[in-house]
């Protein structure tokens, strides 16, 4: 039958396909979009410039040490233009001419805070810092995951949709030769084998959108993993209903602690609060240490001589009086900026609490969905075989096998739909509550 000959085709075509196309599975194509993905690219050299950061705020807590050397030659007319050069004897005058000098000097200098009071908060607060990037990594990460895993469920969908309307196409092509045998043995009419032609053109029509429907599921599954989007893919998993055992207060709760967004603006409450104390730190007393040893000389075979040795060191205490309400108006500033914090969090806490109950109620609903398509699409084949077989025996009409088929097809099409619901809400559901989208 030419059914058979449509399936074997398709069959071949497939295994064709698949020799030439990589073989990937749901976790091959996160794992290759969290290699590759910009987004969490810049989220991680984010988080080694806060690394940075914090290696800078931690050089005030060592001393300052360098190393300088001058070498200078000079001529210095200064005695010349005293004011009471002219009272001295003409003689006197006479042998005073400047003459060039050379001058070489050599130290050591040494300079350390000794005490502050915005050292530490500052320290604490790069460290908060650091920590809230590494919460947008795991959530760039994350984002990442649910992107992969919904453009591979597309792409399972699509195929699946696919492959119904193939069937579909190959029962139609079965049924216009059997009207035709009909029609040249007198048993049916013309009219008969014109809507069976119409009837499969039109899924042909359907297949060629289905075609197109499959190349774009995988073009966009090739651009999240940065790959070119005509590379061929054969998946390896489907689409199946995975229980999901946790109850719906235990899932706010979870999301509301592990969500990484949260915890990011979290930690940034943390580090505004911090800031408050280097600002505040600012109008506060700080105590710092300059040394510095060397020699000074002008012929330089007197260096390291310690006749010619130079030293100092000087202790500042800084007792800040009135800078014009300067540090008041920083305190100010990121005090308001610690309460702009707080509020996104209890905004953001909401909008989490939205998003659970929104993930919840669609993995629900798609799970009513499978289970009533599961008992359509059995009762729509059986239906369908039977309608087939009473129009083989003149007891149906062209309409009755058109309208099973139809029905066969969308009850198909109706379970594939819930399955990719049911997926996508189960790993969306996973994602608002802070976990990894995949498992």
């Amino acid at each position: 039958m030419r059914l058979t000959s449509l399936v074997i085709s398709f069959g071949v075509f497939l295994a064709a396909t698949a020799a030439s196309a990589q073989q990937l599975s749901r976790a091959d194509a996160v794992a290759q979009a969290l290699a590759a993905n910009p987004q969490v690219k810049i989220s991680q050299s984010q988080v080694a410039y806060l690394e940075g950061r914090i290696t800078e705020e931690r050089a005030a807590v060592f001393p300052d040490l360098s190393w300088n050397s001058v070498a200078l030659r000079s001529r210095d007319p200064s005695l010349l233009n005293s004011p009471g050069f002219d009272q001295f004897p003409p003689e006197f005058r006479t042998a005073l001419r400047p003459i060039p000098a050379n001058a070489f000097s050599t130290s050591a200098d040494f300079r350390q805070t000794l005490f502050s009071f915005k050292l530490g908060a500052a320290i604490a607060a790069a460290k908060l810092a650091r920590e809230a990037g590494q919460q947008d990594v795991q959530r760039a990460r994350q984002e990442t995951a649910l992107d992969a895993v919904r453009s591979y469920n597309q792409l399972l969908f699509a195929i699946e949709a696919l492959r119904v309307i193939q069937n579909n196409v190959g029962s139609k092509q079965d049924h216009l030769e059997f009207a035709r045998n009909r029609r040249a043995a007198g048993a049916a009419t013309e009219l008969e084998v014109l809507r069976a032609e119409v009837d499969l053109e039109n899924s042909r029509a359907d297949q060629l959108r289905a075609e197109n429907d499959v190349a774009a599921a995988r073009a966009t599954l090739n651009t999240v993993m940065l790959r070119p989007t005509n590379t061929p893919i054969q998946p390896t998993d489907s689409l199946a209903v995975v229980p999901f055992a946790t109850g719906f207060d235990e899932a706010v709760k979870e999301a509301l602690s592990a969500r990484p967004e949260l915890r990011t603006l979290r930690l940034q409450a943390l580090f505004q609060g911090k800031l408050v104390s280097v600002e505040a730190g600012e109008a506060k007393p700080r105590i710092d240490f300059d040394g510095s040893y060397g020699y000074a000389v002008r012929r330089t075979q007197n260096l390291f001589d310690a006749n010619y040795s130079r030293w100092s060191g000087v202790l500042t205490v800084k007792v800040p009086i009135f800078d014009g309400f300067r540090s008041g108006g920083r305190v100010a500033q990121a005090r308001a900026q610690t309460n702009t914090v707080i509020q996104q969090i209890a905004a953001l806490e909401n909008q989490v609490r939205l998003d659970v109950q929104s993930a919840w109620d669609e993995l629900a609903v798609a799970e009513r969905i499978i289970q009533a398509a599961d008992l359509n699409v059995t009762q729509a084949r059986r239906a369908a075989e039977m309608t087939e077989a009473n129009y083989r025996l003149g007891a149906a009409t062209q309409l009755d096998v058109t309208d099973a088929q139809q029905a066969l097809r969308q009850a198909e099409n109706t379970r594939n739909q819930g399955l990719l619901l049911h997926s996508n809400a189960r790993s969306q559901l996973r994602y608002v509550m802070g976990r990894d989208p995949l498992q």
